[in-house]
Order: C-alpha cells, then structure tokens, then sequence
C-alpha cells in the first residue's frame, strides 16, 4: 500500500503561489501549505506520543498536546503550527484582502516545520514506536 506523501501539498501551495497572483491561488496556497504540515506532524504525534488522533477537533487536539509537551521542541513546533493555522483560518473564513506577507510567511512556516521535524526524528526526544 502505498502512504500519501504530505508534503506534496507543499508542492501545490508553491504551484498555486506562482500561477496566478488572484486571491483565490494565494488563499489556498496557504491552505496547501498548512496541510503540508497537519499531516507529518500529526503522524509524529501518534508515533512518539503513542496514541491515535481521533479526526473530531483534530487540529486543537495536536496543538494542544504539542504545546503541553514537557519537550521544548515539541512546545515550538505546535507554536509554530498554531500559527500556519491561524494564517490558514484567515485564508478559509475572513473577508479581508489578503497580504502578500501572509503567504510568503505560510511558506516559511511550512519550512521550519519540515526542519523542526527532522530534528526531532534525528534527535527524538521520545521513544519512538
């Protein structure tokens, strides 16, 4: 069986970013680059903190365990998700223009979180299962 790659929604975030600068592409660039994310790291939480994530109230359940950790590096790794996630709640429900910033902050985001993450497979803070 062959595993879905979530990285691969970086990928269309990034095609989406450079097609067109509509806000429609921009938006759900960011909405791309926050699922690039949700899935890796909720796949580092069910393997290191040994339980499965029940898809009701997922996100706030993630972030919530991440920033409760006793670990500061996985403290800063829900912090930093919060944050994409609070980029890709703007993108999905507000409104208002959306600011070239917002998106090219998602992209970064998205980046370190990659980063934070082989840090934490190389340098597990946890057994791993």
């Amino acid at each position: 069986m062959t595993v879905f790659d979530w990285k691969e929604f970086y990928n269309v975030g990034n095609h989406l970013k450079s097609y067109s600068k509509k806000e429609a592409y921009q938006r759900s660039a960011i909405c791309r680059y926050y699922y690039s994310c949700f899935g890796p790291v909720k796949n580092y939480y069910e393997k290191s903190f040994r339980k499965t994530l029940s898809s009701k109230n997922a996100h706030i359940k993630l972030i919530n365990a991440l920033k409760k950790s006793p670990f500061f590096e996985e403290q800063k790794l829900g912090e930093k998700l919060v944050e994409l996630r609070k980029n890709r709640n703007f993108a999905d429900y507000k409104t208002e223009k959306l600011s070239k910033k917002l998106v090219i902050d998602s992209k970064l985001d998205a980046e370190e979180i990659f980063q934070m993450l082989d840090e934490l497979y190389k340098n597990p803070v946890r057994v791993m299962k």
